[in-house]
C-alpha cells in the first residue's frame, strides 16, 4: 500500500504534466523504487519549495509597475532526466506557468532561473532575441543579478543567462527526505 505522501506526490506530478506544454517533460523514467521516493519527497516538501519559488517570482514581479505585471504561477517539478533542462515557461497556459526543476540548480541560483523564465513570460514569446535581452537586463538590474554584457551575447549564451550552477546529481534533491 502506498503512503499518502507518495499518492500526493503522484497527483502533484500529474498536475505538473498538465501544466507543461508537453507532458513527457515531467516523465521521470526511473525505477519504481526511485519514483516512489521522489513522490514521497514531493508529498512532504513541495509546499515549502513552491512557497520559496513564489517569493522569488514576487521579487521579479516587483521589478515592474503593477499594471505591467502578468498573471504568472510557478511550481517546482522534476523534469525527465534525459532532457537536461532546468526550467521552462509555458506561455500557452492560463495563467502563464513557470516550471523549475530545482534539483538541477543549486538553491542560491534558483532566482537566476526564475528571472530568466520570467523574462520569457514578460516578452510573451519564446527565443532569446534583443527584446528578451532587454527585459532580462531590466530584471537582472532590479534583482542585483549580473546583467548580460552591454554589447550583448550570442543566443547560445543568452539562453543560459543569468548563469545557474548545476547540481552534480539532479535526482538527488528529489530522492532525499
Amino acid at each position: 500500500m502506498l503512503s499518502s505522501e507518495v499518492a500526493q506526490g503522484r497527483v502533484y506530478l500529474e498536475q505538473m504534466r498538465h501544466l507543461a506544454f508537453d507532458p513527457s517533460l515531467v516523465e521521470l523514467r526511473v525505477s519504481q523504487q526511485w519514483e516512489e521516493q521522489i513522490c514521497r519527497t514531493i508529498g512532504r516538501k513541495i509546499t515549502s519549495i513552491n512557497e520559496n519559488l513564489v517569493s522569488l517570482l514576487d521579487r521579479c514581479q516587483n521589478c515592474f509597475y503593477p499594471e505591467q505585471r502578468l498573471p504568472i504561477q510557478i511550481f517546482a517539478t522534476p523534469f525527465a532526466p534525459h532532457l537536461k533542462i532546468d526550467a521552462l515557461c509555458n506561455l500557452e497556459a492560463d495563467p502563464i506557468t513557470i516550471l523549475i526543476d530545482v534539483g538541477r540548480i543549486i538553491q542560491p541560483h534558483w532566482l537566476n532561473a526564475v528571472a530568466h523564465e520570467y523574462a520569457h513570460a514578460q516578452i510573451g514569446i519564446a527565443g532569446h532575441h534583443p527584446a528578451f535581452c532587454s527585459i532580462l537586463t531590466h530584471l537582472c538590474l532590479g534583482l542585483a543579478l549580473p546583467p548580460p554584457p552591454p554589447q550583448g551575447l550570442p543566443e547560445s549564451q543568452l539562453q543560459n543567462w543569468p548563469p545557474c550552477q548545476p547540481t552534480p546529481d539532479p535526482l538527488q534533491f528529489w530522492l532525499k527526505d
